[in-house]
C-alpha cells in the first residue's frame, strides 16, 4: 500500500503540491512553519517517491539545532 501524505492532518499537507512542483524545477526550497507542522516528518515522506528524487538524498537543515550545535562547539573550544 503506497504512502498517502494527504491522509495525515498536519499543516504542511496543504503545501505538498507546491513543494513537489517547485522541487521538480529547482533543487532548493526553504520551508518556514511553526513546530509540529510536519516539516521534518510528513514533508520528506511525501517527497520520497518523486521521479526527480530517485537516487537522491533529501537534506534538511534545522536552524535551531544547527545554532545549538555551533554554540556548543564554540563553548568547548573556549575552555
Amino acid at each position: 500500500m503506497p504512502f498517502n501524505p494527504f491522509t495525515i492532518d498536519l499543516p504542511v499537507r496543504e503545501i505538498i503540491p507546491f513543494v513537489r512542483e517547485h522541487l521538480a524545477a529547482q533543487n532548493t526550497l526553504i520551508v518556514n512553519a511553526p513546530p509540529g507542522a510536519g516539516k521534518s516528518t510528513l514533508l520528506p515522506l511525501a517527497l520520497l517517491d518523486e521521479a526527480w528524487g530517485m537516487g537522491q538524498k533529501i537534506i534538511m537543515l534545522e536552524p535551531r539545532r544547527l545554532a545549538a550545535r555551533t554554540i556548543s562547539i564554540e563553548d568547548r573550544q573556549r575552555k
